[in-house]
């Protein structure tokens, strides 16, 4: 006699060959109950969103009129096989996460219960992984700034006379101030 979980493989075989064949492969009778009742248990779940199993479990009881075991095992054998089929696009969750977590927050804030917005900043914070050194923000980046007078460098034409059109504008001095190489660097962290 085969193992409970030799059985769901099994059946999972079968009914992905049925799906990667759009159909085409016909299931027999109880593999095709089998696969109607693993996707209203998946669409039960995702539409009610059931506190607990038990919940999932009379519905499919209830609806197929099967036991309550069995309506447990579909229960447990439509998650493995749901998960393996759809899979976990963590930063799409996050994603959605972060968006109703600020949604909470603004109705927190409208109805004054600054409690649960302080609460939400806090979630915020820790997916972000502000509340971590060194993570979260951007990387420090040293920037050399070089002011140079010749237009060429960034691919404009010569200007004739460009150095006396500058001292007239800005004075000899200032353009000596401007022409400074700064070659002391600090560590930016």
């Amino acid at each position: 006699m085969k193992s409970e979980s030799e059985r769901f493989q099994e059946a999972f075989d079968h009914i992905m060959r049925w799906y990667r064949s759009d159909g085409q492969k016909p299931l027999s009778p109880p593999l095709e109950a089998r696969r109607l009742r693993w996707v209203a248990a998946r669409e039960y779940i995702v539409l009610y969103k059931p506190l607990t199993d038990s919940e999932i479990v009379k519905y499919l009881a209830k609806t197929y009129g099967i036991s309550e075991p069995q309506a447990w095992r579909d229960v447990r054998d439509t998650k493995r096989f749901f998960a393996t089929m759809e899979a976990v696009d963590k930063e799409f969750d996050k994603i959605m996460l972060i968006a109703q977590i600020k949604d909470l927050r603004t109705k927190a804030i409208l109805l004054e219960d600054y409690k649960t917005a302080a609460k939400c900043d806090e979630n915020l914070i820790k997916l972000g992984h502000f509340d971590q050194p060194g993570e979260g923000g951007p990387a420090g980046k040293t920037i050399v700034l070089s002011i140079d007078f010749n237009p060429a460098r960034i691919g404009a034409k010569p200007i004739p006379n460009l150095q006396q059109m500058v001292e007239k504008f800005i004075g000899e001095r200032a353009r000596r101030e401007l022409m400074i190489d700064d070659t002391d660097f600090e560590a930016v962290s």
